[in-house]
């Protein structure tokens, strides 16, 4: 069957996430002996018209759209891509149709998806959607839909019975291979524009973390690839595309950190000349070698998500650590001389005004210098079946019908919301190098510098370099005398 696979996210929170998810779903889908098209949109400036385009030409049999962002979890500046997607499923319903003249199937998959379920279909109008991996359930899905067969077989699938939706239950696959992104992605847009070529060591995440969703995406039991094989995909990748820099998109690249560790020394023993970046690192599992080692395969920086600068917040979240090792931490990667971005979250369950205070205060007086830069979000994105949503249900916050596909924010009734914002306002005197999400995303202008990044050949994540430009004294000054005026529950 003819197959078509769309990719349509331009988010451009940070640097643009290219489809690591979606190749896997059409390498396997391929393999099955199926023709793909992977239609990438991601740079695309007239989105509806090319995919009407896409449509009429390839002559799709399905339809899968993949969706990566549910949104993109701000709370002062809240975007949805919903409204978009259900533009593009309304182009895709209009072309995409069988010689009868009904409408294709329409296959929805990815993060968001997982996240959502069957919620999904009514949502936006979709005939399936596959929770879970989608490397074994969409090509057991176009078979079902080829030769009959029971719906119900397919692992993680959604769909409609007699007007209900229906689910079914999620299987895990033992392991999994390369992407074969290579095969379907133009690398020239992404590369201009700061992005890092994903790689998958392991999935899944055995945390607690009460506000995360990685769990329903991925599952909670750990699988690790062999480094070996890991090693093997970065070679070839080189080979293929030789994108500068790669970025592990683990939930947790260091857990276990011996893992992590054996792959740093693959990549060390095989003299592999490229740069590396991690896009997730828990603070409790640090031992003395990770950072050096790490620095020595080519590591230039470092995502590292404590979420709070203090013991009872990070109890509150069922982190798993305490600051003893957040400090620990923080103390290895100032050795290491990486950059590190850190990520912290204020308004959870139980957050005053006084642990917040001490979360700010930890990155004013220890996240200190153009090696670090902090990112603090105020209020929570509540995500379906997540403990939070629970948590937020049981203490009469939200109710138990609460439609939660929206933008729906968790802010600790015990703090003003504004009196968080004015705090993290406030640090940035301090310390240039604090930032607030509400800031805004990627600007013109930081496009712009990217561009230039680029063209001189430097190795991302460009935001390594936040941390200079943010310590240049006269935008320091600038951001002291004109804050942004950030407006709690303003978007």
């Amino acid at each position: 069957m003819r197959i078509l696979l769309i990719y349509s996210n331009q988010s451009r929170e940070m640097e643009p996430a290219a489809p690591v998810g979606l190749s896997y779903v059409a390498s396997a889908t391929q393999a099955a002996g199926h023709e793909v098209k992977l239609l990438d949109l991601a740079f695309s400036l007239d989105l509806t018209g090319d995919l009407a385009a896409a449509i009429q030409a390839f002559k799709p049999e399905v339809v899968g759209l993949s969706i990566r962002n549910i949104d993109n979890v701000v709370s002062q500046r809240f975007v949805s891509p919903q409204d978009a997607l259900r533009e593009q499923v309304a182009v895709i319903r209009q072309h995409a149709r069988k010689p009868d003249g009904t409408p294709v199937p329409l296959v929805l998959g990815g993060p968001a998806i997982s996240i959502l379920a069957e919620r999904a279909l009514s949502l936006f109008g979709a005939d399936f959607a596959n929770v879970g991996e989608g490397e074994v359930a969409f090509p057991a899905l176009i078979n079902a839909i080829e030769r009959g067969t029971p719906l119900s077989e397919v692992p993680g699938l959604c769909y409609w019975q007699d007007g209900v939706a229906q689910r079914n239950p999620t299987v895990l696959l033992p392991g999994f291979d390369h992407s074969g992104m290579q095969r379907f992605v133009n690398w020239k847009n992404y590369q201009k524009s700061g992005g890092t070529w994903p790689v998958q060591s392991k999935r899944g995440c055995g945390m607690k973390c009460t506000y995360c969703a990685y769990p329903l995406v991925e599952g909670s039991k750990l699988r690790l690839r062999p480094p070996g094989e890991v090693v093997d995909e970065i070679e070839q990748v080189l080979r293929d595309v030789k994108p500068r820099t790669f970025e592990f998109v683990d939930s947790t690249f260091n857990t276990p950190a011996s893992h992590a560790i054996e792959i740093c020394e693959e990549i060390i023993r095989r003299k592999i000349k490229a740069s590396f970046t991690v896009m997730g690192l828990n603070p409790r599992d640090v031992p003395p070698e990770l950072f050096p080692t790490m620095k020595r395969a080519g590591f230039n920086s470092m995502l590292i998500s404590p979420e709070a600068g203090c013991d009872t917040m990070l109890s509150n979240f069922r982190k798993g650590f305490t600051m003893e090792h957040v400090n620990t931490c923080v103390d290895r990667a100032r050795a290491s001389g990486m950059k590190s971005f850190w990520f912290f979250m204020l308004g959870g369950l139980g957050e005053t005004m006084e642990t917040a205070e001490e979360t700010i205060r930890f990155a004013e007086e220890r996240l200190t210098g153009r090696q670090f830069l902090s990112v603090f979000f105020t209020g929570i994105r509540l995500l379906p079946d997540t403990e939070l949503a629970r948590q937020a249900i049981a203490e009469g916050y939200i109710s138990a019908d609460t439609d939660l596909s929206s933008g729906v924010f968790y802010h600790s009734p015990l703090v003003s919301e504004q009196a968080l914002i004015d705090r993290v306002t406030l640090a940035f005197s301090r310390n240039p190098c604090i930032v607030h999400a509400a800031d805004g995303a990627i600007s013109d202008r930081q496009r712009m510098f990217y561009a230039w990044l680029d063209k001189l050949g430097v190795a991302s994540p460009y935001w390594r370099f936040l941390p200079d430009v943010l310590s240049f004294p006269p935008l320091h000054y600038l951001r002291n005398k004109y804050p942004s005026g950030m407006a709690a529950g303003t978007p």
